[in-house]
């Protein structure tokens, strides 16, 4: 009899683990973008609002950590958190809503390079009030299920500036499985 890995996806927006940002964590996230800003400028950002952008991905950042103890700040400049002998990398975008499961994630093409074992995928609410987790994958398992969108594709009334691969979020396993040692 084989494991059934499907009642681990994510099905649902209750699935997804939500966090409210306070003062406290702004903060937090600002001193990390600041941080990377003395060493890197604008170096890995790709939208207009490079601050906003950068901003996202540090709430992002913060809220994971926050939520799943267990991981572990990198001092990699390629990834995000450590777990045990795993490397976990971060991705995350702005919205204005609760994203829905079929909602994608997305990874610039450039960035399939990093060593990273897992993706984390979250989204952030444009005001900063909120960041969802939404799940994880494995690299491995993100670069098979994916769809490489080329340069110049459009979707919704947006061209892509860069080449990214999408996944929906309902691909992703819920975020809470991989957590099952921490605390929280």
């Amino acid at each position: 009899m084989e494991f059934d890995k499907t009642k681990f996806l994510v099905k649902d927006t209750s699935d997804y683990v939500e966090f409210d940002v306070d003062d406290k964590l702004i903060q937090e996230a600002y001193a990390r973008n600041k941080s990377f800003f003395s060493k890197y400028g604008h170096a890995g950002t790709h939208r207009k609002n490079v601050e906003k952008q950068r901003m996202t991905g540090y709430l992002a950042e913060v809220a994971i950590k926050k939520t799943f103890d267990c991981l572990e700040y990198s001092n990699s400049d390629v990834v995000d958190f450590l777990y045990k002998s795993k490397s976990f990398d971060s991705k995350s975008q702005g919205c204005n809503t609760v994203p829905l499961p079929h909602y994608v994630g997305t990874l610039y093409e450039e960035q399939d390079k990093r060593n990273a074992d897992f993706y984390i995928f979250s989204r952030v609410k444009n005001d900063f009030s909120k960041v969802w987790i939404i799940g994880f994958i494995s690299k491995k398992d993100f670069l098979t299920k994916s769809t490489l969108m080329p340069v110049g594709t459009v979707n919704n009334n947006f061209t892509y500036d860069n080449a990214r691969y999408e996944l929906e979020y309902n691909n992703l396993y819920k975020p809470k499985i991989l957590f099952i040692g921490c605390k929280n």
